[in-house]
């Protein structure tokens, strides 16, 4: 017997070479990303919301994808969401589950606000007044046509 120990050899070189796996390297990259986001930390919020099926009220929910983010760009009166979500909001889930685009996200509200009558969303929320700005800037640019939309059509012969 060594002295008790069950495994051959010393354990220090064991643990010595699993130092810097692809695993430690990704997470010290995330903490590093942690650090230069902290100027975004303070602008927005990760917020909770429910919505509430009304009798009669209009779902009243416009929604674009600006930079693989879905964006609230509309938010009628008296609708389901007016008072709830606000123009500008980022919605990331929708009843738990993340949501990476226009369709799936509309489909999901409406489905369990149909099925349940209400539903929560979580929701990125512009604090300050600059990221309200930049928010609605970026919203106003992805309503434009795009270069493609604008060539004239070519002449068919």
């Amino acid at each position: 017997m060594n002295g008790g120990n069950l495994f051959p050899g010393p354990v220090s070189e064991k643990l010595k070479s699993n130092e810097n796996t692809e695993d430690e390297k990704t997470l010290a990259e995330d903490d590093q990303n942690d650090k230069n986001s902290g100027a975004m930390n303070h602008r927005f919020e990760k917020v909770s919301v429910n919505l509430e099926r009304g009798v009669g009220k209009k779902f009243g929910l416009g929604i674009v994808l600006v930079h693989q983010r879905i964006l609230v760009c509309k938010v009628e009166n008296d609708s389901v969401v007016d008072g709830v979500l606000k123009v500008g909001d980022q919605i990331l889930q929708v009843n738990k589950k993340v949501v990476s685009n226009k369709a799936e996200c509309r489909k999901r509200l409406m489905t369990c606000l149909k099925d349940k009558g209400c539903v929560e969303v979580i929701i990125l929320r512009p604090k300050t007044s600059d990221a309200v700005t930049m928010i609605e800037q970026e919203i106003q640019l992805s309503k434009q046509p795009s270069v493609e939309n604008l060539k004239a059509p070519s002449k068919s012969g």
